[in-house]
């Protein structure tokens, strides 16, 4: 069986590609080969991607399965932290599939599930070397273009078809197979794929379209409550969102001062906690991943700086690792997959004719 669950909220979603040699250069350019913001249209959304849930087992977000999942979830975020580095050559059949996948992985703390915007899933486990398929029924062909973990640990799935026209989430359970299925297509304005597709802990989904562009909250059962912009939570962008150990989605935003802020978004009334503390980076500074973290609360990745741990509740951020102590050669590109339930971080290092995983820990 694929699906081996723990308690634990997804791990991981966004990721650019970035080169240790010219850093910013690489960054911006490599952003833009990845797809930020592809189209579909054209084909499939694996092409797509190349450029850029019976309701008997439906989750019971109730108080009633939140107080019974408790002790498990409280176990869970007792994982202790892994401090072994691993480095491993990669041997899948096509080493851009991993490339593929940025924006679209969700791990476990066993394996890592990963979207290519083909009709099936695919799945890696901790330390392998490859991944293989997870088939799943799905006779329309739709395309996964999007992978998501919720509270209580089930995976879900953001289907569309080529056209971009209709578009499914799709609940599995721990046999692989779809156990909901939810028809969001009337909600769905563009044929682009989402930058952020993720869950809370009362099962509502949070989608956001590019930084500076509209997203929208959609309830468990797919009605929308919410269309929002930046401009009507009142900052300028939002440079990454996570679940957070409180079933909260936390964004990283610039206000209208461009300070760089961490705030709980309300679902309901579709605002930012705005008390949350701010911090001040170097130069321009940015990130390229956000995680709930093993021994903090979240865990960040910056292109520029390194890694970053953060305390919400003591509005602490620290800078763990810097970009010279991960040890990525000169000329190579890298690329921060997710960072990993056990505290480490996945990074992808690619040369001319190789692509390695870089498990580095990431705690104290």
């Amino acid at each position: 069986m694929y699906f081996s669950f723990e308690r634990r909220y997804k791990m991981g979603l966004r990721k650019r590609i970035f080169k240790r040699k010219v850093l910013i250069l690489s960054f911006i350019g490599v952003c833009f080969l990845s797809g930020c913001g592809q189209e579909y249209g054209s084909g499939p959304l694996s092409e797509a991607a190349d450029n850029r849930v019976t309701e008997e087992n439906d989750i019971n977000y109730s108080e009633n399965m939140a107080e019974t999942e408790e002790d498990e979830e409280e176990d869970a975020l007792e994982t202790a932290v892994n401090m072994k580095e691993e480095y491993i050559r990669y041997n899948g059949n096509d080493e851009i599939d991993l490339l593929r996948a940025m924006h679209r992985c969700a791990s476990d703390g066993e394996k890592i599930y990963l979207a290519y915007g083909e009709p099936d899933l695919y799945v890696m486990p901790m330390g392998a070397d490859e991944h293989s398929r997870v088939y799943i029924d799905n006779p329309k062909e739709m395309d996964i273009c999007h992978v998501a973990m919720d509270p209580y640990g089930r995976i879900h799935l953001l289907a569309a078809d080529s056209d971009g026209d209709e578009w499914f989430i799709w609940r599995l359970d721990e046999s692989g197979q779809i156990d909901k299925e939810i028809d969001i297509s009337s909600h769905i304005e563009t044929k682009q794929v989402p930058l952020w597709f993720l869950i809370d802990k009362e099962g509502n989904y949070y989608f956001q379209w590019m930084m500076n562009r509209n997203g929208i909250i959609i309830d468990s059962e797919g009605g929308l409550m919410h269309s929002f912009s930046p401009e009507s939570l009142e900052i300028r962008w939002i440079y990454e969102a996570e679940a957070g150990r409180d079933g909260f989605i936390y964004l990283v935003y610039g206000d209208q001062s461009d300070t760089l802020k961490i705030g709980a978004l309300n679902m309901e009334t579709c605002s930012i906690k705005k008390e949350e503390s701010s911090f001040a980076f170097p130069g321009n500074e940015t990130f390229s991943e956000m995680s709930m973290g093993t021994d903090t609360d979240f865990l960040l990745f910056s292109p520029y700086s390194g890694i970053w741990a953060y305390d919400n509740e003591k509005g602490i951020l620290e800078n763990r690792k810097t970009i010279p102590d991960l040890n990525i050669p000169q000329d190579t590109y890298f690329w921060p997959l997710t960072f990993l339930t056990d505290g480490r971080l996945l990074l992808l290092e690619r040369t001319e004719n190789e692509v390695h995983l870089k498990y580095i820990p990431a705690g104290e």
